[in-house]
This record gives C-alpha cells, structure tokens and sequence, in this order.
C-alpha cells in the first residue's frame, strides 16, 4: 500500500529492486490462485533450465455466466489462452498475460516509469535477451473480466496503448493473438476454428460483438498516441476488481 498512486510501474520497480531469491513471482491483487499453481510455476522454471526466463499461468474467467456480455469476454479469453499455448508449443511465445507469472531475478532490473504494460515489457526483455518465455496451463489463476461494455473499452484500450507503446520503445509487439494474426493469419484462422468449437454456432456473434469492442477500444486508445499522452494513473474498470466482494 501506498499513499499516492504512482502508477503500477513504480510498484513493480519497488518489487524487483528489493525482492531477494533466483525466482519472482508477480501476483495481481485482484486474483484468486488455484492451490499448488505458484508451486509448478517455479517448478516449471527449474526443471526447463536456466534458459528460461519466465513462466506465465493459465487464466481462467469466472464470470462463465449465461448472461451474454460474459460470453464475449470468454470468448476473447479463449482466444488468447488458445494462441498462448499455441505459441508456446511452438517455441514462439513472448508475452506473459501478467496476473500469475513467474521471472528469472536479474533479467529485468528496472522498467521505464512509463510503460503501462509491465508484464509485456517485461516478457519481451526476456526474449530479446535470448532467453525463453514458457506457458504453464496447469498453474491455474482466476479473474473476472468486465461486466459492461464500458469497462471492456477502459481496460482494452490501457492495454492496447500499451502494446502501442512498447512497440515504439522496443520495435516489438507483443506475441498476442491481435498482433500475431497480422503476420501469420493462417495461424489466427486455426486459432478461431478451435474457440469456434468451444462455442458453437453462437460464437459468431461473441465474434462479432468483441470485434465491435475491439475496434472501439482501439479509437480510444489511438486519442492518446494522438496526443501522445501517457497517464500513469489510469481509469480502472471497476467491476474486474469484485472478486473478493
């Protein structure tokens, strides 16, 4: 706790700086952690060898109701969890979603008091460094994502900008199904096939309504790289912050 919020950033400087031991391990506050997944995240560091540098949990949504704005959330979530795996079974993955993870103590010493996406930033200094990013599908988190289209576009257009941003600082986007679709669309197509089956017929709609968001968040995030402002306190999306409520 602190008595001035001075973005996430300074916090995670903080943590690295004072934190002791070869292996981190950065939990969000608004997280519930399956029993034993903080154990096989490191467990998964050791046994892959000194090369890797962070391993990153599997996220999983509770808010798995019948309500259809719910529906979409998962289904943008599964797209993700879909294309981490995939990248990771590939060799390929450079990004950690940044709920549950865990990282190798001097890679990264520091992070530019700016940058929004930490754990993004994070994974991609670890990867250019040649080191490799894991994925760990049996070290489980929980999280809810938002309840309202409002919240949606506040917290995905922070996490847009940010991707924005550490492609200008680092000339790399981060290994997210947004961004890897764009070089390799085959893979994105294979990737929809298989949320598709998740979801059934009904998932076109989920598509379409998250690519409606997507494209709306993406405006929002565009009027910062306009004004090339970059605040670090942001708007938080309230209702992702009710797990212990």
């Amino acid at each position: 706790l602190e008595g001035k919020r001075e973005g996430k950033s300074a916090a995670i400087n903080k943590i690295l700086r004072r934190a002791t031991g070869d292996i981190i391990v950065m939990a969000s506050a608004d997280v519930r952690i399956k029993k034993g997944s903080i154990k096989k995240l490191v467990k998964k560091m050791i046994d892959e060898g000194d090369n890797v540098g962070a391993v990153d949990s599997h996220v999983i949504l509770l808010d798995s109701g019948k309500k259809f704005f719910n529906k979409v959330v998962n289904f943008t979530w599964t797209l993700h969890n879909l294309t981490m795996m995939q990248l990771n079974n590939n060799g390929r993955l450079g990004h950690v979603a940044g709920d549950l993870y865990a990282l190798r103590k001097g890679l990264v010493s520091r992070i530019p008091a700016e940058v929004i996406n930490d754990d993004a930033y994070i994974a991609m200094i670890i990867k250019l460094k040649g080191y490799d990013v894991l994925h760990e599908d049996e070290a489980i988190c929980y999280i809810l994502g938002p309840q309202n289209p409002y919240d949606y576009i506040v917290q995905r257009s922070r996490v847009l900008y940010g991707h924005f941003q550490i492609y200008k600082i680092l000339k790399r986007y981060p290994t997210t199904f947004q961004f890897t679709a764009f070089k390799r669309p085959l893979f994105a197509v294979n990737i929809f096939k298989r949320a598709m089956k998740h979801f059934g017929a009904a998932g076109i709609l989920y598509i379409l309504t998250g690519l409606l968001l997507e494209l709306l968040a993406i405006l929002h995030a565009s009027l910062y790289v306009i004004k090339r402002s970059s605040p670090l306190r942001w708007k938080l999306a309230m209702t992702t912050k009710n797990l212990f409520t």
